[in-house]
């Protein structure tokens, strides 16, 4: 189903794009968008007993920026989730995900589990960077303990060692590659299958030990920021 395979290549221009927490845009505000990112088939999910439809064009107007992160991690998270649930309306408050990414994947993240609150925003722990290897998101199911993981297809993305980065091109032939692929995730990878991208685990059973609240998490995440940054000074 896929037209073309994605340029294997670095993929610029976003790195404080996805970075940013911005205001939400007003209704008379909204951005238009490729008729590919609107026409994406939305999130349909439950969360405290109430039925939230997401679309892409939603969480790229809650941010007011057009990233390509943005749109490459809802279409994995889209995809981790319906296989996931499968025929099942997927519930928010079922489901646990696991990121080694950050940028992109953080904020559409905690705009679809977290309602995007900026006061509740989820800052990366050091360790957490945007290379193409780590790029690996984890779907848990606690009521049925099943899981699945969803990451990036190696023989699609080959050489690109990066998919968020603000360095600049050296030669004319990298910034057509990274054109190049802009106008893929843009218009092409919102109307492909997501496995023409993304390598999806078969579903597995998992044993769980321990537990994480939301504010110890973020208690852990301050703390190991801290003594990351008090490392690097000494």
């Amino acid at each position: 189903m896929m037209m073309h395979r994605l340029c294997s290549c670095i993929l610029g221009l976003t790195l404080m794009i996805c970075m940013a927490a911005a205001t939400p845009l007003m209704a008379s505000e909204k951005r238009s968008y490729p008729e590919a990112l609107k026409n994406l088939p939305p999130l349909t999910a439950t969360q405290n007993g109430e039925i939230r439809i997401i679309h892409l064009t939603d969480v790229l107007d809650f941010f007011n920026k057009t990233c390509p992160g943005t749109i490459l991690s809802f279409v994995a998270i889209l995809y981790g989730i319906d296989t996931l649930f499968g025929e099942d309306t997927p519930d928010l408050d079922d489901l646990v995900v696991m990121s080694r990414v950050g940028g992109g994947p953080l904020d559409t993240l905690d705009f679809i589990l977290k309602g995007g609150n900026p006061a509740n925003r989820t800052w990366p722990p050091a360790g957490i960077d945007r290379s193409m290897e780590n790029y690996v998101l984890q779907f848990y199911r606690k009521s049925t303990l099943q899981g699945l993981t969803v990451s990036l297809k190696r023989d699609v993305w080959s050489g690109a060692d990066s998919y968020c980065s603000s360095a600049a091109p050296a030669e004319e032939t990298a910034q057509q590659r990274r054109t190049d692929l802009r106008r893929y995730i843009f218009q092409t990878l919102p109307l492909v299958h997501p496995s023409e991208a993304f390598e999806a685990s078969a579903v597995y059973t998992f044993i769980p030990w321990g537990s994480m609240t939301e504010p110890e998490m973020r208690r852990n995440i301050r703390n190991q920021r801290r003594q990351h940054a008090e490392t690097q000074e000494g």
